[in-house]
């Protein structure tokens, strides 16, 4: 059996992309900073460690590996931390927070394991560079509206017919979130004054990727509109305090 492993994989470069996501709390800035994440595993670092090391057998290190992983599983068992290689120290805590004011009413809630960097850690990464920066985006996009009286791919629906949006992010979500038919400027956006704005009352399916609904009756025949969609839905049924708006193109109502 050999004792190299063969890996295909590149080294990064020592720069990596921050992202910037939408903050949802009130305290705080507009953003916070995520770098995006490349891992790396036991067979990539002793890969590397057999360029540094030539002769390095590569069984054994993954022998001792897994016998350092039990023995740090074992620890943990027994309530005690540990130090990892002077890396930081993996140590034990409550899953929640306790129920009860008195040591006879406490309920805990179970125990979770936590992970607290060193100083040689955080010095480790302290020379990285940032090769790009992008913002997530977390807003409704718009795709393909269909008229479904016509069955017509379109931007002209019929009065008073049901209509298809589809795209991504699309579910409508919160108070404040909506449908929204607002008359289009000259320059094909919507009316700065939401009073004017016409909202779509019931959606008759309303998920991700799909919206559909009747054309509200206060349409009128002719005008030009923008079709606006507010939410604050995110993955899944939770919700976020912003919200996230995006907008069509002109569309126009037809009569039958």
């Amino acid at each position: 059996m050999s004792n190299t492993t063969v890996i295909d994989y590149d080294d990064s470069d020592g720069t990596g992309t921050v992202t910037l996501v939408a903050n949802p709390f009130e305290k705080g800035g507009k953003y916070y900073a995520k770098f995006d994440r490349t891992t790396v595993n036991i067979d990539h670092l002793i890969a590397r460690i057999q360029k540094k090391d030539i002769g390095t057998n590569a069984i054994m290190a993954k022998h001792m590996a897994s016998l350092f992983k039990a023995e740090i599983l074992e620890a943990l068992s027994r309530g005690e931390a540990v130090n990892l290689f002077d890396l930081g120290t993996l140590y034990i805590t409550t899953s929640g927070s306790v129920k009860g004011d008195t040591p006879e009413t406490a309920s805990i809630p179970g125990f979770q394991v936590k992970f607290t960097s060193s100083k040689v850690t955080n010095e480790a990464v302290s020379a990285l560079g940032i090769k790009k920066i992008v913002i997530s985006d977390t807003s409704p996009v718009i795709g393909a509206m269909t008229d479904l009286f016509t069955g017509e791919e379109t931007n002209r629906f019929t009065a008073g017919k049901a209509i298809r949006i589809e795209g991504t992010r699309l579910k409508i979500a919160g108070d404040a979130g909506g449908v929204f038919f607002a008359p289009a400027t000259e320059k094909g956006e919507p009316v700065p004054d939401e009073t004017q704005w016409i909202k779509v009352e019931n959606l008759i399916r309303n998920v991700s990727k799909t919206l559909e609904f009747f054309l509200p009756s206060e349409l009128e025949i002719g005008n030009s509109y923008c079709i606006v969609l507010k939410t604050n839905s995110t993955k899944g049924n939770t919700t976020r305090k912003s919200y996230s708006v995006a907008q069509s193109g002109v569309v126009m109502v037809k009569d039958e």
